[in-house]
């Protein structure tokens, strides 16, 4: 259930940091998150984790805003209507991706 070891490096490795859009938190301050629920089947992988600062992991376990992996296995954020209508994806572009 808990993201350690090469689960935990692998996350860092691609995510950088916190991964929610506009945060600069690096990485030693976050949290690994199931992107679906570990209560509901989710599970403690890559493909289903993304690091997030404190602060965004509690916005996402009670906020509107939801968190998926695109295409090209990058998190992607997806705003409420409130914030944005159309509910375009958003991407944290503070950390450097190679």
């Amino acid at each position: 259930r808990l993201f350690a070891g090469p689960i935990r490096r692998a996350l860092v490795v691609r995510d950088k940091g916190c991964a929610f859009p506009l945060c600069d938190r690096p990485a030693r301050w976050c949290d690994a998150h199931h992107i679906v629920s570990w209560l509901d089947g989710g599970p403690t992988s890559v493909a289903n984790g993304v690091l997030l600062c404190r602060h965004h992991h509690r916005l996402i376990h009670h906020g509107e805003w939801t968190v998926r992996l695109g295409n090209d296995d990058l998190p992607d954020f997806i705003p409420p209507p409130h914030v944005d209508p159309a509910q375009h994806p958003r991407r944290n572009l503070y950390h450097q991706r190679t």
